[in-house]
């Protein structure tokens, strides 16, 4: 028989229920075994008082805002995160004395103690905190992380395996223990953590890559390529993931034969898998032995799976490179991925599977060749290497012309012609020819008649340059390729003797868009030409050595442009008044120290430094001077003086633009 309860008689009841319960002290009595011993040898933690006489006298329950103290320990995990210990230790201290979370800040204490690096001190706490929550398994990570910092091993291997057994979720703490102890140097310890979870998790697999990279940095060679290939046959899009973690791990360039060749021997087999191909031949490109590795990787073009496994690593080497920091942008590594990319990438746009495959190879070749042309990574033989990457970047337009760096890489190709082999002429032949392909953007088309323009004034042609750079300057459409084309010929009258019409020209740049990198530079010139127009003891007699310098920088000539450079400082010296502010002069001496740089005559390039300080202290250059004084002094290893010159630039240029990047230099320079 149910007994049927009204629902108005339940609430009474429930309100009856409720009342008895908030007048009722409730006492809670441990149980034998309830709570687990937290280890041999530490202390119990005081009983803690109740809730009320742990708030301030006179606080009610009510009073304590529970919403703020949350909010102000989020504040306070956010200063421990960031690293500000000071600002941390002073929000603590002030919510354990006013509010009644002194249980939450258990664990802050223990991450202060350890940013501050006093572990031992981290230790402690962790201690009598586990000894009063012996199943908190974050307090058993936290006396790990201490433990091992303070080169306790077998007492964090004990910790570590407290908090595995207290964590709710046993796979992301064991990936969290293994992660700690790599970052320990403890690959050991993180090999039998891996090991036993394997049996624990019954899964075989489980963390592959974490444990090839272990057993590679035990110099167990052969195993840590068995369990590559066992990961990559399981999932060959793991690919890049193990190729990381190989290469941040233990891989070492010349010391890891038995690996490669392993790795080597397995992808021969029936069942050898074709990212373990891929793999090989990346580490045959980091060793610098680019045919290797296209011998490995040839089989695999023509594999649907094999190309484009191939073509998502290309990409992934190609972006490498893209991020590379400057000490290894020439490298011997980045030659070799060159090298081995264009032949790889030129087959794939040839015999690769699908369409959109091919396609999309073209399309990273001529990224490819744009890369190789902006880092100057041409080979031992940078002539025969142009006119491979012109045949290349033909046949990526038939392939592909709608490529987002096909024309991109064609005008870089032009300006490495122009700027390093000196063949101004053969670049501008190639732009003409580009510049009539009915398959190129709209914006690239300013970029190719402005380049051609400047082919044409550096292969001494200024008739055709100035009509080209004339043309594109009237264009509405292209503002921004206008406004160089303008520069350039205002530098053109300026070299041809129009001074006025350069100075108009110049002021006109410089106004019409003051945010253009050649602004400055325009002001510049304008402004001294202005002056110099205006200087009774200068004039054009003056200008017109600085103009023979200007057509020699504009007609790619750099040893007659340091002649005149040098002819004109020595007279402009000896004729104008040193007791009025010179700017020609001064940008003079500034652009003579430049190509003494380049011209690698160093000395003489800080004695004109030095002399363009002394000479022009309240001018536009001294602080740039300065700086650039300290740059050359720091490569040829005199830090005591590159100091001595950073130092006068802060103290007499407060004001200089670039004022932090010198400060940088100096923390960086040895003591």
């Amino acid at each position: 028989m149910t007994l049927h309860i009204p629902q108005a008689v339940r609430r009474i009841f429930a309100a009856a229920a409720v009342a008895v319960l908030a007048t009722t002290p409730v006492t809670l009595r441990a149980q034998p075994g309830d709570v687990p011993p937290g280890g041999p040898g530490l202390p119990p933690l005081p009983t803690r008082p109740p809730l009320s006489e742990r708030l301030p006298k006179g606080a009610a329950m009510g009073s304590v805002d529970i919403m703020e103290l949350r909010r102000r320990l989020g504040e306070l995990d956010r200063l421990l995160l960031l690293g500000s210990a000071a600002r941390a230790e002073a929000m603590l201290e002030d919510l354990a004395q006013h509010s009644a979370l002194e249980r939450e800040l258990v664990p802050r204490r223990i991450r202060l103690e350890q940013l501050r690096g006093d572990h031992a001190a981290a230790v402690e706490l962790c201690r009598q905190a586990v000894a009063a929550e012996p199943r908190n398994g974050g307090l058993w990570r936290e006396l790990a992380t201490s433990l091992l910092a303070l080169d306790k091993p077998d007492s964090a291997r004990l910790a570590l395996d407290r908090f595995l057994v207290f964590s709710p979720n046993t796979r992301s703490s064991g990936i969290v223990a293994v992660d700690m102890l790599r970052g320990a140097s403890r690959p050991l310890a993180a090999l039998a953590v891996i090991d036993s979870l394997r049996g624990v998790l019954r899964e075989p697999h489980f963390m592959g890559i974490e444990r090839a990279a272990v057993l590679l940095a035990v110099d167990r060679q052969e195993e840590a390529a068995d369990e590559s290939h066992a990961e990559l046959a399981a999932g060959p899009y793991n690919l890049a993931l193990v190729r990381t973690s190989l290469l941040e791990g233990a891989y070492r360039t010349g010391k890891s034969g038995r690996f490669l060749a392993r790795l080597q021997t397995l992808a021969a087999q029936p069942g050898g898998s074709s990212a373990v191909l891929v793999l090989a031949a990346d580490l045959e490109v980091v060793e610098g032995r680019a045919g290797a590795a296209l011998a490995l990787a040839a089989p695999l073009v023509t594999r649907p799976e094999g190309a484009a496994l191939l073509l998502q690593n290309a990409v992934v080497l190609l972006r490498e490179r893209n991020q590379d920091l400057p000490e290894v942008a020439k490298s011997v590594e980045a030659q070799a991925t060159i090298d081995y990319l264009l032949p790889l990438l030129d087959r794939l746009m040839v015999e690769g599977g699908a369409p959109s495959l091919r396609v999309r190879a073209a399309d990273v070749l001529a990224e490819t060749c744009e890369l190789a042309l902006t880092r100057g990574l041409l080979g031992p033989d940078p002539r025969a290497a142009v006119v491979r990457f012109d045949d290349l970047l033909g046949r990526v337009r038939a392939a592909n012309p709608g490529s987002e760096y096909l024309y991109s890489s064609r005008i870089r190709l032009a300006a490495y012609r122009r700027d390093v082999l000196h063949e101004a002429a053969e670049a501008a032949r190639g732009l003409e020819r580009l510049a009539t392909d009915m398959n190129l953007p709209t914006e690239g088309l300013a970029l190719v008649r402005l380049t051609l323009g400047e082919c044409y004034l550096a292969a001494g042609d200024t008739a055709r340059g100035r009509q080209v750079l004339t043309s594109l300057g009237r264009d509405p459409e292209f503002r921004q390729a206008g406004g160089n084309a303008h520069y350039h010929l205002a530098r053109l009258d300026l070299a041809e003797g129009n001074y006025a019409t350069a100075r108009d020209r110049f002021a006109v740049i410089a106004m019409d868009n003051p945010a253009a990198p050649y602004a400055n530079d325009a002001l510049d010139l304008g402004l001294a030409l202005a002056e110099e127009l205006e200087n009774p003891g200068g004039g054009p007699t003056i200008m017109q050595w600085y103009a023979a310098a200007v057509y020699a920088d504009l007609t790619a000539q750099p040893t007659v442009r340091l002649q005149a450079l040098e002819r004109f400082v020595a007279e402009a010296s000896a004729r104008l008044d040193p007791a009025e502010p010179q700017h020609l002069l001064e940008r003079g001496r500034w652009e003579f120290a430049h190509a003494l740089v380049a011209a690698d005559r160093r000395a003489d390039a800080l004695a004109q430094l030095d002399e363009l300080v002394a000479r022009h202290p309240g001018g536009r250059f001294p602080a740039a001077a300065l700086q650039l004084k300290g740059q050359l002094l720091t490569e040829d290893g005199q830090f005591d003086l590159a100091r001595d010159a950073w130092q006068r630039l802060l103290s007499q240029y407060p004001g200089f633009l670039f004022n932090d990047d010198v400060r940088d230099d100096l923390r960086r320079l040895p003591h």
